[in-house]
């Protein structure tokens, strides 16, 4: 007959309800030999601009935890003389306002980092991950950014150090496992009224943290078992987070199964302060989840699509531009206090022809600002770029789309450019733009005149191009009126 005791380095499991598999059976019942790394596992982000960009491993609020019997106000038990009975309300009650003061002592003030533990299996277990820090599928979901974040591999004793040494008032530091329980009271008789009206809540709630902290800190409820956690807690007189350095104490990065390969330039850049850390990639296949080393190589130089032509380091070529933008910025100021009048000109003209066009029968017109007049090869380029300097341009437009619209519109436009040297161009069009189902939209000039003047010229010049463009649009009707199927010149 088997012998009825486990060999020692057995423990003692539940083992769930329900048949089990050999295989099942063997991992359950196996050894489990704690590792000396802990694991916390976080999102990209967090990782590498906030742990890694500082050095350090933030101790959120005890109250943020996901556990209501840490996130939830605790009143422990109090003991007390029968001189003490001036701490009792009028119905014999406890001050609420003690308690209050009791839990902003003790658990407002606490601070903790929660990482995970890590369990190597024997060789034989087909899945000898199973327990390993990393391998929590749940905490990937929970806090892995689901599968897309990182989980930070520490050194244990490393971090402890590095916990232990940080410098500033703190009352208390505790680190070590989470233990699971069904059922968590309020714990012992530690606080005494005597005490509290003696030495004060703060210090009396203190003494009674110290000497109950594990029940305080590292109890919580059986649900969360599978996290495996471990925790360093601080409790001071802050209601700020408190930081340790973890320099000294990473030793690996491992990315979830979803993190992204185009986040690798900046995790490369983030660990260049951390040469030795290595580097994993996890991948989830046929319901295991595998390691595989990972090297975050460098870019290789990358080609400019083209080669600029300033020349000069790219502070240079920036302020270069910049430059330009502030002195073109001036000069359309300048120009556009020029080019108002014959703005004005131009826009009297357009809406008195749309006056008349918007009377030709079956059309549908509008007036609206626009250079459209000016030719593509000639409108204004952005600050700096090669080729003639145009300082402002605007013009107006009249469109006379026939009905049933959009099959068929007759454009009207005209615009005025400053250039250097004092020098204006002024421009004037008359298109069509037929739509045709099998061809898309097809646009055709019909007139263009432009003039290149100085300003002493430009009123007279401008009074002939206008008056050019009002022939025009006689001129182009026939045509406009035959493309849409109607008699030329038909009065509506």
């Amino acid at each position: 007959m088997p012998s009825s005791n486990p060999p020692a380095s057995y423990r003692f499991i539940a083992v769930p309800d329900g048949a089990m598999d050999s295989s099942e059976l063997e991992m359950f019942m196996a050894p489990r030999s704690e590792t000396d790394d802990l694991y916390h596992y976080t999102n990209a982000n967090v990782a590498m601009y906030n742990i890694l960009a500082s050095g350090t491993l933030r101790l959120s609020p005890f109250e943020s935890t996901n556990d209501l019997w840490e996130s939830r106000p605790l009143w422990p038990n109090l003991s007390s003389h029968h001189e003490d009975e001036n701490w009792l309300d009028p119905q014999g009650n406890l001050h609420m306002d003690l308690w209050v003061d009791i839990d902003r002592s003790i658990r407002l003030h606490t601070k903790v980092a929660c990482l995970t533990r890590d369990f190597a299996l024997p060789d034989y277990v087909l899945n000898r991950d199973a327990a390993r820090g990393w391998g929590h599928l749940s905490l990937w979901a929970h806090y892995g950014a689901g599968h897309a974040g990182i989980c930070l591999r520490f050194d244990r004793q490393q971090l402890i150090k590095s916990f232990q040494e940080q410098t500033g008032a703190a009352a208390l530091r505790f680190q070590g496992p989470v233990q699971y329980v069904s059922t968590q009271g309020v714990g012992p008789y530690g606080l005494d009224l005597g005490q509290i009206r003696e030495f004060g809540a703060d210090a009396a709630a203190l003494a009674y943290a110290q000497e109950n902290h594990a029940s305080l800190f590292f109890r919580k409820y059986l649900d969360w078992k599978n996290e495996a956690e471990y925790r360093l807690v601080q409790l001071d007189q802050s209601l700020l987070p408190a930081y340790i350095d973890i320099r000294r104490a990473l030793s690996g990065v491992l990315l979830g199964d979803a993190f992204p390969a185009g986040r690798h330039p900046a995790l490369r850049e983030a660990l260049k302060a951390y040469p030795d850390v290595e580097v994993q990639q996890l991948k989830f296949q046929n319901r295991y989840l595998h390691r595989f080393p990972l090297t975050l190589e460098e870019e290789t130089e990358v080609t400019p699509w083209t080669e600029p032509r300033r020349r000069g380091s790219l502070e240079e070529r920036l302020g270069a531009l910049r430059e330009a933008t502030t002195e073109l910025k001036e000069l359309r100021e300048a120009a556009k206090l020029l080019a108002a009048e014959y703005l004005t000109a131009i826009e009297a003209t357009i809406t008195a022809l749309y006056s008349e066009l918007k009377s030709w029968p079956e059309v549908e017109s509008g007036v609206s600002p626009h250079s459209l007049a000016v030719p593509e090869e000639q409108r204004a380029r952005q600050p700096g770029v090669q080729g003639e300097r145009v300082h402002y341009e605007a013009g107006f437009m009249c469109m006379v789309e026939n009905l049933p619209k959009p099959s068929l519109t007759l454009v009207v436009a005209a615009a005025v450019q400053i250039l250097d040297g004092h020098q204006l161009r002024l421009h004037a069009v008359v298109t069509t733009e037929q739509w045709k189902p099998d061809e898309g939209n097809i646009r055709a000039e019909r007139w263009r005149a432009a003039r290149t003047v100085s300003i002493e010229e430009t009123n007279a010049a401008l009074s002939t191009l206008l008056a050019d463009l009002r022939a025009a649009v006689d001129a182009v009707r026939p045509t406009f009126d035959e493309l849409r199927g109607h008699t030329p010149g038909e009065i509506g």
